[in-house]
């Protein structure tokens, strides 16, 4: 039946058709809408979004009775009750460790993050690299500076102290220890104890395998996931080739599958297995994840992180957050510098009001592993008693040298003297032996790497190998179809293992406080983008070709990487002015990439003092830290709340230290005490430097989980509700939901 026309009168006025009504009917047509008027509120409000309405609880499901007694769990697990908190898992990936826990609990249980893998074939243990014939060299300029911190503080030193030392480590000889009398030895697990169809062992039990520590040749091979602040794919390329990323992945899932699923301490007892939460596989779909991820993180490892988490653990929700931002939030404080010294690499990044500030951020190719590995040859200088340590072939070794730093290693100037020590030495197959040790300055001198790390070989940020060819698109940018993320790989989720090789060595962007960290070594044409100030940027030396490196080693490009550092850098800011800034550091990485020199990768051999300085300076907006409208108060409020987290802040001396050193540097910069030098940026005629002050951890906790905790504190807010990527946001969005819901991204 069509529409009703309408009986019009012979004449009548186009603007009086409108009151007619319908032929035979006694409705009027409604008049014309005015555009400008339109009341509609459709898609124009954010709760209208998907974002909104994916992050509003669903209902709860109603079961019977008989489904409540047959599936209702344990009363003794924790997150049995009705709060959905206990059902939030906290998970920190570090290199040495990962820390996962409920929100609800009070510290987080800690799994070595380390898998052994049975291979095909037996292959020697790997050696070690040979230490120079005399420390002397690298050791001077550290016992110099050192005898200057003794007579600011007024220390006498002990005469002939080292060699004394020297003298008593030379003729020390080990005394054996029964068994019945060693109460430290935790054993060793030898391969008749390992089932011959298990391929992988995890966690502790991986640190105990004899095999790994006894330094013959042996078909086990020990795998760290997780180096220098990111996915150790480069690690995983020399043993395992075109498909290390498929495997690295699967390892990942094997560590976090076992810490969540082992048996808690309590049930796990005196065996070798690590302690975990408990939680059932099946269990794992009525759990969300709350992921602690680094300041300066790499886009691809967030998204391989993510669809491991997601696709392969089947959790129900996941939500991202930074160190930096959770360490200020478990610390209490609403802006702080974050130093963050873990056992390969270090962070630094300043927050304020809940926000990273990305032109601060620093990544330092250092840490705790190097320093024992420094360690070792500052006590081999003194004649160590126990000649036969090698911490490439016998994993036992690399274990004693981390708890002689724990216990040794200080900053404290005060501890200088001739102090009798001893250790216990355990190896498989072989009788407990006792060590005397003296040591003098050694332990001070082993601290001071964090201040002189041109003492560490090989302390450039490592570039990852490209496995795969780059994309011409950004990570977060492309498309994720679940046609081709299934087609491509099941294992992985698609094209993971492709995306994590192209863009590993070119996501991860350069920032403000990179560059002041590269000071006089930056090319007048990469500094122009970000001080005019200093110079134009020459054209010719901005085309110029890159010098070869000589050395032989593999570097990417780096006129492709750099154009993809900028489209990278502008995906990461959120606001206008952050953009800018990015866009211009970008630019700058550009420039000095085309002229040979890594932004990135130089930037991670500055050592720990001057990179917390041109943080704190990049805060101010500018390379030199010229002080505009309110960056004076956030200078000060930023240096007057400077919190270092990490297993390697515990060494004693370190925040005394700390603040001593920048705060010379800051009052050099600002104020100069030469009075005929002027300061490096205009200053008021009264101005103070600021002083840099280091806070403790709150209520005694330990500072490597003052992050952890952190998060854990936050999962419990109203707020998280609309933070959360649920199960089918990320199979239909992927990555972008992420972007979508997250605050730094």
């Amino acid at each position: 039946m069509g529409r009703p026309k309408q009986v019009l009168p012979p004449n009548a006025p186009a603007d009086e058709t409108r009151d007619l009504p319908w032929a035979y009917t006694s409705f009027h047509p409604p008049p014309f809408v005015n555009a400008k008027n339109v009341s509609s509120s459709y898609l124009k409000t954010e709760a209208q979004t998907w974002v909104a309405r994916s992050g509003r609880p669903g209902k709860r499901v109603k079961r019977d009775d008989e489904d409540d007694a047959e599936n209702a769990p344990e009363p003794a697990d924790d997150a049995d009750g009705d709060d959905p908190v206990a059902r939030r898992l906290v998970v920190h990936i570090g290199s040495d460790a990962v820390r996962v826990g409920r929100a609800t609990d009070l510290y987080p249980t800690v799994v070595p993050n380390v898998l052994a893998r049975r291979m095909a074939t037996e292959t020697p243990p790997s050696a070690s690299a040979p230490a120079p014939e005399s420390m002397d060299p690298l050791l001077e300029p550290l016992r110099a500076e050192l005898r200057m911190i003794m007579r600011q503080y007024k220390l006498r030193p002990v005469s002939n102290g080292w060699q004394s030392a020297n003298s008593y480590n030379a003729s020390v000889q080990p005394e054996r220890v029964e068994e019945h009398n060693d109460v430290y030895d935790v054993g060793f697990r030898p391969d008749a104890d390992v089932p011959a169809d298990q391929a992988v062992v995890v966690g502790e039990a991986a640190l105990r395998l004899a095999a790994l520590s006894d330094g013959r040749p042996t078909r086990w091979r020990l795998h760290r996931p997780w180096a220098r602040g990111m996915l150790n794919v480069q690690g995983y390329a020399d043993t395992y080739g075109d498909a290390c990323v498929e495997v690295l992945l699967n390892d990942v899932q094997h560590i976090l599958t076992h810490a969540l699923t082992a048996p808690p301490s309590d049930a796990a007892g005196a065996s070798l297995t690590s302690a975990g939460l408990g939680i059932p596989a099946r269990e794992l779909p009525r759990y969300s994840v709350l992921l602690l991820v680094p300041d300066s993180f790499s886009r691809s490892d967030v998204r391989a992180l993510g669809h491991v988490l997601m696709r392969h653990m089947g959790f129900a929700a996941l939500h991202v957050q930074t160190e930096g931002l959770c360490a200020t939030f478990g610390a209490g404080l609403s802006a702080a510098c974050v130093v963050d010294l873990g056992a390969t690499s270090i962070g630094i990044a300043c927050v304020e009001e809940g926000l990273v500030l990305p032109e601060t951020r620093v990544t330092l190719s250092y840490g705790g592993r190097d320093m024992s590995a420094f360690f070792l040859q500052v006590l081999r200088g003194s004649s160590f008693p126990y000649h036969e340590c090698d911490l490439a072939a016998r994993v036992a070794d690399a274990q004693l040298l981390d708890q002689l730093k724990e216990r040794f290693v200080t900053l404290q100037p005060s501890q200088v003297g001739l102090n009798l020590f001893d250790f216990l030495v355990h190896l498989p197959g072989a009788a407990t032996h006792k060590y005397a040790l003296r040591l003098y300055d050694e332990p001070i001198l082993a601290g001071l790497l964090l201040f002189h790390p041109s003492v560490v070989p090989d302390k450039r940020l490592p570039r990852r190998a490209r496995t795969a060819p780059a994309a011409d698109t950004v990570a977060g940018e492309e498309p994720e179809p679940n046609a081709v993320l299934t087609a491509t790989n099941a294992s992985l989720g698609g094209d993971e293992a492709a995306e994590l090789s192209a863009h590993a060595a070119v996501d991860v962007t350069p920032t403000l406080a990179m560059l002041g960290c590269l000071g006089s070594r930056l090319p007048d044409a990469a500094a122009a983008h970000v001080d005019p100030a200093r110079g134009a940027a020459e054209p010719a030396a901005a085309a110029s070709p890159a010098p070869d490196a000589g050395d032989g080693s593999a570097r990417p490009s780096p006129a492709p990487d750099a154009a993809k550092s900028a489209k990278a850098a502008l995906a990461v800011p959120q606001t206008s002015a952050m953009a800018t800034q990015a866009a211009k550091c970008a630019a700058a990485a550009a420039a000095a990439a085309s002229q040979g020199l890594d932004v990135v990768s130089e930037a991670a051999c500055t050592p720990l003092d001057r990179a917390v300085f041109h943080s704190l300076l990049a805060s101010t907006g500018t390379r030199e830290g010229a002080l505009g409208p309110g960056c004076e108060e956030r200078l000060r409020r930023l240096a007057n709340n400077i919190v270092c987290t990490g297993g390697a802040a515990r060494i004693a001396g370190l925040s005394e230290a700390l603040e001593a050193r920048v705060s010379m540097l800051l009052a050099e910069h600002y104020t100069p005490a030469d009075s005929a030098k002027a300061p490096a940026v205009r200053v008021p005629a009264h101005f103070v430097a600021p002083e840099a002050v280091v806070i403790p951890p709150p209520r005694n906790l330990d500072p490597a989980s003052l992050a952890w905790k952190g998060l854990a504190v936050l999962a419990h807010l109203d707020t998280m509700q609309e933070l959360w990527v649920q199960a089918a946001d990320w199979d239909t969005f992927g990555y972008r939901a992420l972007k979508e819901k997250s605050l730094f991204l």
